[in-house]
């Protein structure tokens, strides 16, 4: 029984919590040789599912790593070391964990880079380095966070990639600033996609718990969130979406919102389904526990909240019969 349930935790949980990771064909490098690409994903145990899903439930504190941009040349490369460095007055570590600090050091820094191995010219048409942001809720320990990214992109870029990054404290959310160069030192340049942010995040939110801090780092889909973070070109389209929303009748809207349960959503909902029935059956009590807080996990997902309420209805029963049957709920019946 017991072998049958990680079995479902493990087939189910990759699903739900671990994007697949498409392999990539060889890159090529500056001097048009090939390397192996080095993506990977990090294999998921039955118990590495159970701690997801207690901290999904429970509603740790989500990691944060994005992108924020990156210099097409020196000269953009050159302005974001001035900004996250505050012209000087924040140290900057690089991957040699040496400190820079000081307006003059962080020139010398830029001449490093314009004159290095391979060199960054002034101006380029594509990313010449990429700005990261690692970043956790207010009130998480500051000194936690910068150590955790600091290990994050030791582990993560050291071995190919110059960097620097910097921890800021003038916002109450804990962040570090982390500037990566493009180009490897192996001739291979860094092109993250979105598969790559999610390992990163993952990355990240193991360095915190690493340091004793809660962090976890779901995709949006497990934890029923269905909206982006706003872009500033949809915020300026707001009034029109507005005005055309409320051409709307009232048989049109629930129908709409049905129509907009992605099917990525569909998906994390039978994976939550397979999961907590399967823990439901469990002779540990420990993983029917687990089981019912998924239960009442699901009820409290956004994306069930903001559906009408039969749709909610008929998804959100994910394990109940099997929950009673284990834990005796209806044998007065």
């Amino acid at each position: 029984m017991t072998v049958e349930i990680d079995g479902v935790l493990k087939e189910w949980g990759d699903r739900l919590f671990y994007a697949p990771i498409r392999p990539r064909g060889a890159k090529l490098t500056i001097t048009r040789t090939t390397v192996a690409a080095s993506t990977h994903s990090k294999p998921s145990t039955p118990t590495g599912v159970r701690r997801q899903l207690t901290e999904t439930i429970s509603k740790a504190p989500e990691v944060m790593v994005k992108i924020s941009g990156g210099g097409k040349g020196m000269r953009q490369i050159a302005a974001h070391l001035d900004y996250i460095s505050r012209n000087g007055k924040v140290t900057l570590e690089n991957d040699a964990c040496e400190h820079v600090d000081g307006r003059a050091a962080v020139n010398d820094l830029k001449h490093e880079w314009t004159h290095g191995l391979y060199g960054i010219p002034m101006e380029s048409r594509r990313r010449e380095a990429f700005n990261i942001v690692l970043s956790m809720p207010p009130g998480t320990n500051r000194d936690a966070v910068t150590r955790a990214a600091r290990r994050f992109a030791q582990s993560e870029f050291s071995a190919n990639h110059h960097y620097v990054f910097a921890a800021h404290d003038d916002e109450k959310h804990p962040h570090v600033h982390l500037c990566v160069q493009a180009q490897g030192i192996d001739g291979t340049r860094l092109n993250p996609r979105k598969a790559d942010l999610q390992r990163w995040r993952e990355h990240f939110a193991e360095r915190l718990r690493e340091q004793g801090v809660r962090a976890n780092a779901t995709p949006r889909t497990a934890r029923g969130v269905s909206k982006r973070s706003k872009r500033q070109q949809t915020i300026h389209k707001t009034s029109r979406v507005r005005r055309e929303a409320s051409l709307l009748t009232t048989e049109q809207a629930p129908q709409r919102a049905q129509d907009n349960f992605s099917a990525s959503q569909r998906a994390a909902l039978t994976a939550y389904r397979q999961i907590a029935a399967g823990l439901a059956r469990s002779p540990n009590n420990e993983d029917r526990r687990l089981a019912m807080g998924v239960v009442d996990f699901v009820r409290q997902m956004p994306a069930l909240r903001d559906r009408n309420p039969p749709a909610a209805s008929r998804d959100t029963p994910v394990a109940e019969p099997a929950l009673k049957r284990s834990t005796g709920q209806d044998r007065d019946r």
